[in-house]
């Protein structure tokens, strides 16, 4: 399941999977937010929102996975299927639940507007690097390049990043 996400600058040095990595506060409607993006070498995007939630997506910019509201969310054949955690005395359980149609549509239009804001925030220049890796390159840039390419959400055919 998801792991635990305290710190942002943890992911910042910790996640050599994620190539090229960036850690913004941008400033949202009410309050700014922590946002980390972070890149593998293939191109696929792993995005970060504050503590909770987690977006990952493949090569082909499709939603492959996400962690919200203590769920993991995964793709299977372009189905949405959310897992839970159960815990009940000495046994872990994990519950599977697959998303109607209507679930799905909501979750991936919620999701849309989320990416869209990020993109206009990002347009608008507001928000402050915190840090990033590597420090010469345009990681916020590559980012935004990244929000006006992929349109509407997809679900992938797969949780894998290829």
């Amino acid at each position: 399941m998801a792991r635990e996400i305290h710190e942002r600058e943890d992911l910042l040095r910790d996640a050599k999977a994620l190539t090229t990595r960036v850690q913004l506060e941008v400033d949202s409607v009410s309050k700014a937010v922590n946002v980390f993006a972070g890149f593998r070498s293939s191109g696929a995007l792993s995005l970060y929102f504050d503590s909770e939630p987690a977006y990952h997506f493949n090569t082909q910019n499709q939603l492959r996975r996400a962690y919200v509201e203590d769920r993991l969310i995964k793709a299977e054949v372009g189905q949405l299927i959310a897992l839970r955690r159960r815990q009940r005395e000495d046994l872990s359980e994990l519950l599977r639940y697959e998303l109607s149609e209507a679930e799905q549509d909501q979750f991936c239009h919620a999701l849309a507007t989320r990416l869209d804001e990020l993109r206009c925030v990002l347009q608008a220049g507001r928000y402050r690097i915190v840090g990033q890796v590597p420090a010469d390159e345009d990681v916020a840039g590559r980012l935004l390049d990244w929000l006006i390419r992929v349109g509407e959400v997809i679900v992938a055919n797969s949780a894998n990043v290829g």
